[in-house]
This record gives C-alpha cells, structure tokens and sequence, in this order.
C-alpha cells in the first residue's frame, strides 16, 4: 500500500494521517467493527438516519457525524484523533483492512469530498466507512442503503456480545484470513473478563 497516497486522500477529507496502527495491538479488528450497522438495538448507544433524497443530506451528515462522533466518544473535541479502518491491498487485490490513526483538520468534509476520495465512501455523498476511538471503546459505523445514510455509534464493543459471538464465527468462516484470525483472537483474549 502507498501511504503517501493515502495520506493525499485523507487531506482531501480533511483527515490528516498520522500512521497504520501495530496490526499486534489488541483492538477489534476494521472487518470485525464494521458489523456495527448489524448490531441489535441493545447494543448501539446511538444512530443517524439521513434520507438520501435530502437536499441538505451533506450538511446534515457531516454534521450528524461530528455530534455522534464527539458526544459518543471516538474523540474529543479538543483532540480530534481516532483511528479510521483502510483498505491496504494494492489494486486488484483482495482487501486488507488495518487501522489507522487520523486527526481533523479545520477544514473536514467526511460526507462530500471525503466519500468522493472511496476512502471515506463510495462517491460523493455516499459516506460508508468504520472509524474506532484511540482506546477502542467507540466504534462509528457509516452505511449508504438504498433510500437512507446510517451512522451507528457502539461503545464498549468487548462488552457487546453480540461482536463476541460474531467474532468467534468469524475466525471458523473459511474465507477470513489468517491475520485476522489472530486479531480476532488477540482482541477475545485481552477483552476477556
């Protein structure tokens, strides 16, 4: 993966990229994290809905997002850093999903530029990406369906047990990679009470 040009793409967000996370650190793992927009109602502090069709959907995303995100805990609002999930294949490679640690700048556009760089999003004002807090207890989840923008806030996921059993499934699926097997596992083992 080429950091210089994810580092370009989170600028036009308006994220300034600070570097990929320890892939030993025990944190839920990006691919584990991004089921919070399947997690049951018990088990989200918090949600966004914005109708695609709205003629302020990019205001109201963004704006819906930084209240989320600041009032739910992936940041303060004096330090805005947190870690955001990013594909580190190359092209034409199945994905690789890695944390890394990003801050806001002044000037931020998660929803418009930030959706249009496909870091943040699958075009311009189609927002869907997973973001955690620096500690792990705050996931914020973004998902374009097909009349509606979802931003799901989770906090806590360790004590969620929803992301434990999926997490157990998860490292049995055929398909999941050995590293994330072990992230799922490191993650189990240092959340375990």
């Amino acid at each position: 993966m080429d950091e210089s040009r994810l580092a370009d793409a989170l600028a036009e967000a308006g994220l300034k990229y600070s570097s990929l996370i320890d892939s030993t650190t025990p944190l839920i793992p990006p691919n584990l994290a991004g089921f919070a927009n399947s997690c049951p109602a018990e088990g989200v502090a918090d949600v966004e809905y914005l109708m695609s069709d709205d003629p302020q959907l990019l205001e109201k995303a963004n704006s819906g997002w930084y209240r989320l995100a600041r009032e739910g805990g992936l940041f303060a609002a004096e330090d805005p850093e947190f870690l955001m999930a990013v594909n580190c294949a190359e092209p034409d490679e199945p994905r690789v999903w890695r944390w890394a640690r990003v801050s806001l700048s002044e000037q931020w556009d998660i929803a418009g530029t930030g959706a249009a760089t496909g870091i943040l999003g699958n075009g311009f004002g189609h927002p869907a990406f997973v973001m955690l807090s620096l500690d792990g207890n705050a996931i914020v989840r973004a998902q374009q369906g097909e009349k509606s923008t979802e931003f799901v806030l989770v906090r806590e996921p360790h004590h969620v047990q929803f992301f434990r059993n999926l997490a157990v499934q998860m490292s049995r699926w055929p398909d999941t990679t050995e590293p994330t097997k072990t992230a799922i596992e490191r993650w189990l083992t240092a959340t375990a009470e």
